[in-house]
């Protein structure tokens, strides 16, 4: 069989890409059911990156670096691709429906494997691109197959909780995790060099369903949001910033990607959000591989495990641009200090990558920007300083950037810059005294229970051990250098000055919440912190002892990040597995809820203004998007707390079932119901099914 593979050359493995494609076309012509929505997701987020793997000679890269690389250039294919065709607009009335997206991919897709054989026909090999090699001579097999099981404990978890609100399988997978990562960690000798990757993605995948799933309709805050400005693109086929004068909408992540992938797979609006899930979990290998460099498999692992046992990656599904140019962005830095590659490989697609954050979330890309700068900047000041020559190497990428940021904020998201540039200013005068409550909560400045408190150590913890990473660093400066990369190490110490100075300037950290910041961090501070644990495991005088050290934060950080400590001490919090947790209560949308406001859409007489308690709002973007405009609606009745003559009042499962209401969408101050008894005075109720009602 390995014989038939190493005689598959370029021109059959191209066949077979272009047959599947193909295949492809026809069931998404036919529009069969499953088949088209599995093999159209499938196909066009492969594929493409394939093929320019191809193009560019990358053949031979590692496995799991091929893998990630795939997905990435194939998101980029397709929010380019849609991006060109949506500048075809008017001659194209509709360019992201299906007829010109399907005709523009394949054209492209063909042209594309044409030149892969035209670079190939020599030397290539199937084998070699597909150069999976998992060793399991006198390895134990179960380890690397077991992980496999936790994406399908979440799918069916979920659903179990969404029908029935029981959350034992769900439980049963959060404990297995831990106690997988245990067993692995003690049979280390006994395991194939694959588990490590394999467990990352699977264990990755598990959590962003768990929370993607939960409810049948989207949970989040800023989703919500997002999922408008993307029903504005679908509901035209057609993206126009002037349609929404808002910073979301200048996000091609939120609105051009998933119109085309909506146009090609047919699936739900809801659920082309909720299959972001997927593309997330490759995420964190990436940190993985980029660790692997420095870092011995297992530590890469852990390194690995800390970005996916973050908070914020748990709930990633709530703010999927930042999801999508958080791929992008770790993506150019695994590029850029990529051993396996030319450099002119490398600056190409940096610079896709790099293009490709700009359009996908603005804070990510000037924060990315902050960051990379100084790494493409070294070998001009090393050659000014230490040779005495001007040397202008990665001059080329830096103005190819430029030019496109230029031509990107000008064009199109001038509401991007204006939103930067009143951040920037605000900042520099100190309008706000107020720190983001994560900040607050880090410093222990706001502890409100015990499993609050047990998540403040925890992270301090996390950060004292990153501190202690750094400081050796620095203290053995020269020996780090011959391990690992001098620009890398630059980042690591530019990441840790945004942190700090996210503590100076008070206004940065309510305009951008710090954990999103450290979140992108993580690329460069995760093997800090691995380093960290094995210097605080010399200085105890037990160097043995690091693994234990790493698996005690990294458990009891994966423990915050799901809330367990919170179930486990009795305070229901999760949005994801406990019925009455408080975080359920602020993001979960129930059927009966978008039934009843569609009701209202329908019956809704103009001039009146439709008022709602802080969550409401959200079930109006998801119930039917753009159309909520037309609606006059005001979310700030319950925190005012006054009578109103006129106007519905939309009351959702929480108000109704619960008697419970919560003013402040962003507050999770739980009140009675009875507290605002006095807006229903002279109000009649014209709707109930159980889950919502509306009142005239």
């Amino acid at each position: 069989m390995l014989d038939n593979i190493n005689n598959f050359g370029i021109k059959k493995w191209l066949i077979t890409l272009i047959s599947i494609l193909f295949i492809t076309d026809i069931l998404i012509i036919l529009d069969i059911p499953f088949l088209r929505e599995f093999m159209a997701f499938v196909t066009f987020i492969t594929v493409p990156g394939i093929l320019i793997l191809h193009v560019l000679k990358l053949n031979k890269i590692e496995f799991i670096k091929k893998i990630v690389l795939v997905i990435g250039l194939s998101v980029a294919f397709l929010i380019f691709m849609g991006l060109l065709l949506n500048s075809l607009y008017p001659v194209i009335l509709k360019p992201l429906s299906l007829t010109p997206v399907l005709i523009l991919s394949n054209v492209i897709l063909i042209i594309l494997a044409f030149t892969s054989y035209l670079r190939n026909r020599n030397d290539f090999n199937l084998n070699d691109f597909l150069n999976l090699n998992i060793n399991l001579n006198g390895k134990l097999a179960s380890p690397l197959i077991f992980p496999a099981l936790f994406p399908f404990m979440a799918v069916f978890g979920t659903s179990l909780m969404n029908l029935t609100q029981n959350n034992f399988i769900l439980i049963a997978m959060l404990l297995l995790i831990p106690a997988y990562i245990i067993a692995i960690t003690i049979l280390k000798d006994k395991i194939p060099g694959a588990t490590y990757p394999f467990a990352i993605w699977t264990i990755s995948l598990s959590l962003l369903i768990m929370n993607g799933l939960t409810s049948f309709h989207l949970i989040g805050r800023d989703v919500h949001y997002e999922y408008y400005s993307f029903q504005l693109a679908l509901q035209s086929f057609h993206w126009d910033i002037n349609t929404y004068l808002n910073p979301y909408n200048a996000c091609l992540s939120i609105t051009i990607l998933p119109t085309v992938l909506q146009s090609l797979s047919n699936l739900s609006a809801e659920y082309i959000f909720k299959i972001f899930s997927l593309i997330g979990s490759f995420i964190p290998l990436v940190v993985y591989v980029v660790s692997k460099k420095y870092l011995r498999n297992k530590y890469a692992f852990f390194a690995g495990l800390l970005f996916s046992f973050q908070l914020f990656f748990v709930y990633l599904l709530g703010a999927v641009r930042q999801e999508v140019a958080i791929l992008f962005f770790f993506l150019a830095i695994m590029v850029l200090f990529a051993a396996d590659m030319s450099k002119n490989t490398k600056k190409i697609l940096f610079v896709i990558f790099m293009s490709s954050v700009i359009v996908s979330h603005y804070t990510t890309a000037y924060i990315s920007f902050v960051l990379v700068l100084p790494i493409l900047l070294m070998p001009f000041f090393k050659g000014l300083v230490v040779d005495k020559k001007l040397k202008f190497t990665n001059f080329d990428v830096i103005v190819l950037l430029f030019l496109f940021i230029l031509v990107w904020y000008i064009l199109f998201a001038k509401v991007q810059a204006s939103a930067g540039s009143q951040v920037i200013q605000s900042t520099i005068a100190g309008t706000s005294l107020d720190r983001g409550d994560y900040v607050l909560g880090v410093l222990g400045i706001v502890l409100k229970s015990v499993p609050n408190a047990i998540s403040v150590i925890v992270h301090d913890l996390i950060f004292v051990t990153i501190g202690v990473g750094l400081l050796t660093i620095l203290r053995n400066y020269k020996k780090f250098t011959e391990k690992i990369d001098p620009e890398y190490i630059v980042a690591i110490f530019v990441s840790i000055i945004l942190l700090v100075l996210f503590l100076v300037l008070p206004y940065i950290s309510v305009a951008y919440d710090a954990v999103r910041l450290f979140f992108q961090l993580l690329i460069f501070l995760a093997p800090v912190f691995i380093i960290g644990a094995m210097k605080i495991a010399k200085i105890i005088k037990r160097p043995k002892w690091d693994i234990l050290i790493i698996l005690v934060l990294l458990l009891s950080l994966f423990s915050c990040a799901t809330y367990l400590q919170y179930h486990f001490c009795g305070e229901p919090y999760s949005p994801d597995y406990d019925a009455n947790g408080l975080v359920r209560n602020e993001g979960y949308i129930y059927n009966q809820e978008v039934v009843g406001a569609t009701w209202l859409k329908d019956h809704y007489m103009d001039n009146y203004t439709t008022y709602s308690e802080g969550r409401g709002l959200i079930v109006f973007l998801t119930a039917y998007g753009n159309d909520s405009t037309s609606m006059n609606l005001n979310n700030s009745i319950f925190s005012w707390n006054k009578t109103v003559n006129s106007g519905y009042i939309y009351l959702g499962y929480l108000n109704v079932n619960k008697n419970e209401v919560l003013p402040v969408y962003t507050n999770l101050n739980v009140q009675n119901m009875s507290n605002y008894s006095n807006l229903f005075l002279r109000k009649s109720k014209i709707y109930d099914n159980g889950g919502s009602q509306i009142w005239l």
